[in-house]
């Protein structure tokens, strides 16, 4: 893994997925905010019906789908995960 990457799992109720990422952009009830390799450990929820964004290593544009429900957690080690309830 680089330095510059890091890992982001999507896990939803019928898959679960494993992405090398540069950056991810989520959006909490509170705002929006953007997560790159190194981050603070942090655990949020996601505004329902939001957007979220990424970028995966060695591809030129951006990945988007949009969180009906879900909460989004930031772990040591330079692991994402994005929980999907819905």
């Amino acid at each position: 893994m680089s330095s510059d990457s890091f890992e982001l799992e999507i896990i939803s109720p019928t898959s679960n997925r494993v992405e090398m990422v540069e950056w991810i952009e989520v959006e909490s009830p509170t705002g929006s905010f953007f997560v790159g390799p190194n981050h603070s450990p942090l655990v949020s929820l996601i505004k329902p019906q939001s957007p979220f964004n990424y970028k995966k290593v060695d591809e030129q544009e951006q990945q988007s789908f949009i969180v009906h429900e879900g909460f989004f957690q930031v772990s040591p080690g330079n692991k994402v995960a994005v929980i999907l309830t819905s």
